[in-house]
């Protein structure tokens, strides 16, 4: 079980007290024990305070962030309020892990943080406060109604007229993954009639994904598709190179974007390819925890990019959601020529 540190015995003088025996003993002259016994404090944290033994006025073990680092982390739980997905302690608690191990903290990587955690909403009280949400997941087939929409689209106007960029389409960018599997499915076929169990052969195994990370911009401009396989490690002969030109390739254990494949595009892909695009520029996504992490907030704040998040309702508002179904029935449909040439060959 986790150690709890519970303070024995609480001081019976505050910081303000402290601050008016210091300011006594430099400006009116009385003694250091006589200005203990005025303000109750102790002599021996007077003497330390004079000395300089300790220079400032907070009590307790120094955190793992620094109050600057902190600030950065709690801009980064009310950005994704904003968005509409409030973070979980564990979140809090997974993104704050990551930020620590980017900073080289003396953590370990299955450390719990669970003081941590409940010392850091204590600091920021006044900031941040632990509520229960509202599930979607309950409501999300009704949740989509013309207020959510219309109440995004405010949000969205909002930003478009703070930075101004109404009449600057080409600064307006939409990202989105699409999920294909090699799996066809079942479906109706025409066979023999004494034929009980029909079979149907594809050229995958049933069981691979690939992903597809597509961003286009407002004025029409598409950046060259990034895909991501299934596996742990990429091979060659998933990156043909007779592809589309500046398409890049990676993989996860998944065969999904993940936090370490968002941040490879954003920095390798998406920000040299925007580079001479005028400043700020915005990139509307989808939402994922398992997308954004500090690195890529702070590495977007540095770049001037500007990252909004579409609602849990997004299945409505994806700008490629229509891509995929047509894609889908292209390589279906592929698929169907090739192996008709097949057997058209077999046949002669």
């Amino acid at each position: 079980m986790p150690r709890k540190y519970v303070r024995k015995v609480e001081p019976k003088y505050s910081p303000d007290d402290l601050i008016k025996a210091l300011h006594d003993i430099e400006h009116e002259n009385i003694l250091p024990i006589d200005a203990a016994k005025k303000h109750g404090i102790p002599s021996s944290t007077i003497y330390n305070r004079l000395s300089g033994r300790f220079k400032d006025f907070k009590r307790g073990a120094k955190t793992i962030l620094s109050k600057e680092e902190e600030t950065f982390l709690v801009h980064v739980i009310q950005t994704f309020q904003q968005w509409q997905h409030p973070m979980t302690p564990a979140a809090v608690k997974a993104i704050a892990k990551n930020y620590m191990l980017e900073l080289g903290r003396n953590i370990s990587i299955d450390s719990p943080l669970t003081e941590w955690f409940y010392g850091f909403m204590n600091r920021w009280k006044d900031d941040l406060k632990l509520v229960k949400d509202v599930k979607l997941e309950k409501v999300r087939s009704i949740a989509c109604t013309k207020e959510v929409v219309v109440k995004w689209f405010d949000h969205l106007k909002d930003v478009l007229t703070k930075h101004n960029l109404f009449n600057r389409p080409d600064a307006i960018w939409n990202v989105d993954e699409s999920g294909f599997t090699d799996d066809p499915g079942r479906k109706q076929v025409v066979v023999k009639r004494s034929n009980k169990h029909p079979t149907s052969s594809h050229s995958g195994s049933g069981k691979s994904h690939t992903t597809v990370l597509i961003c286009a911009s407002a004025i029409g401009e598409c950046l060259p598709p990034y895909l991501i396989h299934r596996g742990v490690r990429l091979y060659d002969i998933w990156c043909p190179k007779n592809g589309f030109s500046g398409t890049r390739y990676n993989g996860s254990p998944t065969g999904w974007v993940e936090e370490p494949i968002f941040f490879d595009w954003f920095s390798r892909q998406s920000l040299p390819a925007i580079k001479s695009i005028k400043r700020p520029v915005l990139l509307i996504y989808d939402g994922h925890y398992s997308h954004i992490s500090t690195r890529i907030i702070k590495m977007a704040m540095n770049n001037d990019v500007i990252i909004e998040c579409l609602p849990g309702v997004n299945q409505l508002l994806r700008c490629f959601h229509w891509g995929k179904s047509i894609i889908t029935a292209i390589l279906a449909m592929t698929f169907t020529m090739q192996l008709i040439r097949v057997l058209e060959g077999i046949s002669r």
